[in-house]
């Protein structure tokens, strides 16, 4: 980055975004790691359970839980299939459209789940543990702020 072809703004701007890429990358990396570990799961899935989890009752179209996903948007027709083929989630067909499915979680699906839950809160707190809980507040405050602005 050459001196003269960036304001100060844009050069700290690029810094921050960099960092925060890469903050978030090794703490993705770290937690699919130790659900590979323990599980046999990666953050994919460990993502889906999370959504549909929130909509115990109701359940989710593909398209709804497509949208919702922090860690992958990618092939989710074939995330959800192997899902589905390993017991932790059930697609029915909707009643007013057939060729739309709901997507909710198996019972093995739901405990599972909040097996990996309660261990994935203990390895992010482990892995924030430099950082003090009120920067904590602070930081998600200044993030939430900064993410609506893009919005």
């Amino acid at each position: 980055m050459s001196d003269g072809k960036y304001t100060e703004r844009q050069k700290q701007s690029l810094k921050l975004w960099i960092e925060l890429l890469r903050y978030s990358n090794k703490l993705e990396q770290i937690i699919d790691d130790k659900l590979r570990q323990n599980y046999g799961q990666n953050i994919s899935r460990f993502d889906v359970l999370s959504q549909l989890d929130r909509e115990k009752q109701n359940g989710l179209t593909v398209g709804e839980l497509a949208a919702r996903l922090i860690a992958s948007k990618g092939n989710i027709t074939g995330l959800l299939d192997r899902m589905q083929k390993d017991g932790l989630i059930a697609k029915e067909a909707k009643q007013d459209d057939r060729r739309s499915y709901i997507v909710r979680s198996s019972d093995k699906g739901k405990a599972l789940f909040e097996e990996m839950a309660e261990n994935n809160a203990l390895w992010i707190e482990q892995a924030l543990e430099a950082i003090d809980i009120d920067h904590m507040k602070e930081f998600t405050s200044f993030l939430n702020t900064a993410r609506n602005s893009l919005d």
